[in-house]
């Protein structure tokens, strides 16, 4: 059974992407690792004559790339946090002293609800936001 056109296309896509990236690789290293020129073309070949091994390749190269975006996601994330809002956060907790301005802790208070007294207007309506 043949693969549709469009997923051949992608696969040929993802082989020549690898190949393209092995030799960028080799010229950048200055072309002291021989062993990735000869796998780009090893790639190559496999991607013009088999179609099977070129959806096996493709499919693990996706494999990749999702398990890497798992993974990366958490760390980016992990570090926005604690080099951004992390010492943002101690700022604040330093410089308002203590102040409870999100009313998170209840105190000595039986509610967390407070009364407030407060006679609406016609001008409190005009700019909600």
């Amino acid at each position: 059974m043949k693969a549709p056109k469009a997923i051949r296309e992608k696969e040929l896509e993802t082989i020549l992407t690898l190949c393209v990236a092995l030799v960028v690789i080799f010229f950048v290293t200055k072309q002291q690792h021989n062993y990735l020129l000869k796998i780009g073309v090893v790639l190559g070949l496999i991607g013009m004559f088999s179609t099977f091994l070129t959806a096996k390749i493709s499919w693990a190269w996706l494999k990749v790339g999702e398990l890497m975006g798992a993974v990366m996601s958490k760390v980016i994330l992990s570090a926005v946090f604690f080099l951004f809002l992390f010492p943002i956060a101690m700022l604040s907790r330093m410089f308002n002293g203590g102040k409870n301005s999100l009313q998170l802790k209840k105190g000595n208070e039986s509610s967390y609800y407070f009364t407030r007294n407060h006679k609406y207007e016609a001008s409190d309506l005009k700019n909600v936001w």
